[in-house]
């Protein structure tokens, strides 16, 4: 199920529940602030999609703490302490948020979450339902050089490839990490490279997933791209290959890098923290140190 980042395994205690707040939204502009992770492949997809239409302009954007603080497993913090508040909500821990809207939450902050800045209560928490919300209804705020991210006419081909990428790219690797056996890991790990060899095959003829034109079914797959070469090839044991072993796929990876929306809002040294450091206390396992030899420069070369 595609829903938010939460915690990570490693430093996971006990089942914690998540809220799940799916409000229908008013499409009005400087309404709302949307608290996102650097880290996390499903707010950074929607940070993306916002910049790139032009809704930054509508829409702020506040970033939480990429590491874990110590001893907060199941919340997030917008800064180092408590003093550090989020300069238009106000509060230090997302988890606030949360209880502006159920005041008897206590269970596992989340994001991406959308937050009503007249009540500083999270009102959406639904990272596909956003995704697809700020492609099409808040078309009046868009920038005249806003790209046409969900053509009426390809909408039922976007939704088709997007729950595609959803269900046999994007929530692969952390489903991997609940499998049981090998059967089941060998099984995902299967219907991962299957698909990404498809991509790379479609890629080889055309400039993006849906022809020569940008669409939202891209940003869908560029962050889990991104976190495949950086983290899920080493830590989800997804290394039957690696990115650069898919030339067009590495090519269109690149390409898309380079698009001001998509560089603004990949930050690879927060993804690389956050997966294997965890946390703001010293390194001192095996299991946090990041692998050697990754090189993120290369990103850079077209």
């Amino acid at each position: 199920m595609a829903a938010a980042c939460e915690w990570h395994p490693q430093v996971a205690k006990a089942s914690v529940t998540s809220l799940k707040i799916q409000t229908p939204l008013l499409i009005q502009p400087d309404r709302y602030r949307l608290v996102w992770g650097k880290f996390c492949p499903w707010a950074t997809q929607i940070a993306i999609e916002i910049d790139l239409l032009g809704l930054d302009k509508a829409i702020s954007k506040g970033e939480i703490q990429s590491l874990r603080r110590s001893g907060l497993d199941v919340d997030w913090v917008f800064g180092a302490t408590d003093q550090i508040k989020d300069p238009v909500l106000q509060t230090a821990r997302l988890s606030e948020n949360y209880r502006q809207a159920q005041p008897e939450f206590t269970g596992r902050a989340t994001v991406p979450a959308l937050v009503d800045v007249t009540t500083g209560a999270v009102v959406n928490n639904d990272a596909n339902f956003l995704m697809d919300q700020f492609a099409t209804a808040w078309r009046p705020y868009f920038s005249p050089q806003a790209p046409e991210l969900y053509p009426t006419a390809q909408a039922e081909t976007i939704q088709r490839i997007s729950k595609i990428i959803l269900h046999e790219v994007n929530e692969v690797p952390g489903e991997i990490l609940q499998a049981k056996t090998q059967a089941e890991y060998e099984q995902l790990a299967q219907i991962f490279f299957t698909r990404l060899a498809e991509f790379d095959q479609t890629l080889a003829h055309r400039s993006y997933l849906l022809g020569e034109q940008l669409t939202q079914p891209d940003i869908r797959l560029f962050v889990t791209l991104v976190r495949f070469a950086l983290v899920y090839y080493y830590q989800n044991k997804l290394s039957y290959k690696k990115l650069t072993d898919f030339p067009a796929l590495w090519a269109y990876a690149k390409r898309l890098y380079q698009l001001p929306a998509f560089k603004k809002n990949t930050d690879f040294a927060a993804i690389q923290a956050h997966f294997y450091q965890i946390n703001d206390t010293p390194v001192t396992s095996f299991e946090r140190v990041t692998p050697f030899g990754i090189n993120v420069a290369k990103w850079t070369q077209v």
